[in-house]
Parts: structure tokens; C-alpha cells; sequence
């Protein structure tokens, strides 16, 4: 997989987590199990760790109640992938993290989660979640799911789609940017 394959990777996957939010509002429990399955063929739990997709509701919600839960809750949204990033992880190989925003109107414009993903079987694979680290000083990402790759070394390839609004996201984004010289995408 190279650094274009992994944008395309990831964008099917964040439709993919889109079309299972809108599915977790609207949808009954068998066509959301259909979403789920589709959302976790995109993940791979390496031994002794678990990378599945939540959802959101209670099972078996008559279509009166799903209803009155849809009309409360924040409208989905497709997440925006801002950048994605090749390493050489030690100990692991190739890598690619996708930092990605929310998924609800209140919080698209900023970093929600970083999915890293590698190659399984021949195949990628998202193998790991990271989430904002609020404790840290400037931007930070701690593991929430899925295999810890860390150290990740420095960048090998950069791919730049959209530049996040919020200034700890823009600037940990421009550094990112900045470090490995663009190919030409």
C-alpha cells in the first residue's frame, strides 16, 4: 500500500462509519448490524488487543422510540480527513495515520481521532485508534483502541488534504506538512 492507496482506504472508511451513524438514528437493529459489519471489515485486532465499532443505541427500540432518538440527537456528519502520514514504525514497518475530525456539526472542524492502519494478510487494515490527548501540551494523541504503535519515528511520506480550523490541530498539521517535502499530490 502506498500513501495515495491509504487516502482511498481511509475515505471508504469514514463513509463507511458515516453511512453507520446515519444508521445508528434511522435505521432498524438488522440494517445497523449490516453497517457495523461493513465499518469493522476495515479493522484488524492484532493478538491481545480489540478494535471493533461501537454503536450507539440499545437493540430492539420500537420505531416510535428510534424516532424520538433521531430527532434529538446532533445531525451525523462525514468526518473530514485532514492528512495522512507514511512511517517506518519500528518493530511494526509501514504505517499510515489519518488524522480525522468528528463526527457531528459541533465538532467536524477539529481533530477527533488519528486511525492508523497497515497492511494484514495483504490487505489494510485500521489497527490501531488514538484519540486527543488533553493533557498534553500542544497536540497530542493517546491510545484508545487496537495495537500501540509508538514510537512512530519521523514521517516517510505526507499527504495534506485539508487543513483543520482549530489553531493546536492547524499548527501539529502544518508541522506534519512541513517536515517531509511534498510529491507533487
Amino acid at each position: 500500500m502506498n500513501i495515495d492507496e491509504a487516502v482511498t482506504f481511509f475515505q471508504e472508511f469514514l463513509t463507511a462509519v458515516y453511512e453507520q451513524d446515519v444508521a445508528n438514528l434511522a435505521e432498524p437493529d438488522d440494517q445497523l448490524e449490516q453497517r457495523v459489519a461493513r465499518t469493522e471489515s476495515f479493522m484488524y485486532s492484532s493478538p491481545g488487543t480489540s478494535m471493533t465499532s461501537p454503536f450507539m443505541r440499545p437493540r430492539g427500540l420500537p420505531a416510535e422510540e428510534l424516532a424520538e432518538i433521531a430527532e434529538k440527537a446532533s445531525t451525523p456528519v462525514r468526518r473530514p480527513l485532514y492528512l495522512v502520514v507514511e512511517y517506518d514504525v519500528p518493530g511494526w514497518g509501514t504505517c499510515f495515520a489519518a488524522d480525522v475530525g468528528g463526527g457531528k456539526e459541533t465538532n467536524y472542524i477539529a481533530y477527533a481521532y488519528q486511525y492508523r492502519a497497515m497492511e494484514v494478510d495483504g490487505e489494510p487494515k485500521i489497527v490501531a485508534q488514538y484519540g486527543i490527548d488533553f493533557y498534553a501540551e500542544g497536540l497530542a494523541w493517546e491510545n484508545i483502541a487496537g495495537a500501540v504503535l509508538e514510537p512512530t519515528g519521523d514521517p516517510v511520506a505526507v499527504r495534506a488534504l485539508e487543513e483543520p480550523r482549530v489553531p493546536r490541530d492547524r499548527d501539529g498539521y502544518q508541522r506534519i506538512v512541513a517536515s517531509v517535502p511534498q510529491d507533487g499530490a
